[in-house]
């Protein structure tokens, strides 16, 4: 009874196949599965991505930028200013700003709203992450250093442009672009952190 029911059990399932270890073909499947293993370890190590050249220092990147990339005034001002051989910020931040504002209908003001501009793009620059239209914003709400926004609470500041973008000026110069929010105000704040001590803030005071 014990045979005929291991029999029954038994039904339908293949015999396993004996290979001679010996086999070409077991010796050609181990080399294959050494192989994958291999390739599989060593995949991490050994992925190479395109080379890259690196990213340039923010600075520097800034200063190149198109200034109407730069988003600091209206087309028809950055096509007036290219006119004038000022095609980049680094251009503006460099210039003769009496000359400039000479060409325009209205100097006095001219050289005013320029001088805006070239401390938007030196204040940017000193600030990783920060665009001049930002630094823009930060300067109609009388932020205008490093060292004073590096003292700045990121909550406080938001409520301040909150309230600017309310104005009339404010909605003018946002043209209906959001404020920047907390947690980048927060990464701003840090960074000047950084370059005014060489440590946070918070940890000159604890």
């Amino acid at each position: 009874m014990l045979r005929l029911f291991l029999k029954l059990f038994s039904f339908g399932r293949q015999e396993p196949t004996i290979i001679d270890p010996n086999s070409e073909h077991v010796v050609l499947f181990a080399e294959v599965e050494k192989s994958s293993r291999k390739n599989l370890r060593s995949a991490p190590a050994t992925l190479h991505l395109p080379s890259a050249q690196p990213l340039p220092h923010h600075r520097e990147r800034l200063l190149s930028m198109q200034l109407a990339h730069a988003k600091i005034c209206s087309a028809r001002r950055c096509n007036r200013l290219h006119g004038m051989g000022i095609s980049t910020t680094g251009d503006l931040a460099g210039a003769d700003l009496k000359n400039l504002a000479s060409q325009f209908g209205a100097p006095n003001k001219a050289l005013k709203v320029l001088k805006q501009y070239r401390r938007a793009i030196r204040f940017s620059a000193s600030v990783p992450g920060m665009m001049p239209r930002d630094a823009l914003l930060l300067i109609s709400i009388h932020r205008r250093s490093v060292r004073g926004l590096a003292m700045e609470s990121p909550a406080r500041l938001h409520r301040d442009l909150e309230r600017f973008a309310e104005s009339t000026q404010g909605r003018q110069q946002l043209r209906g672009r959001r404020i920047p929010s907390t947690r980048r105000l927060k990464k701003w704040i840090s960074e000047c952190e950084t370059v005014t001590s060489g440590t946070p803030f918070h940890a000159l005071l604890a």
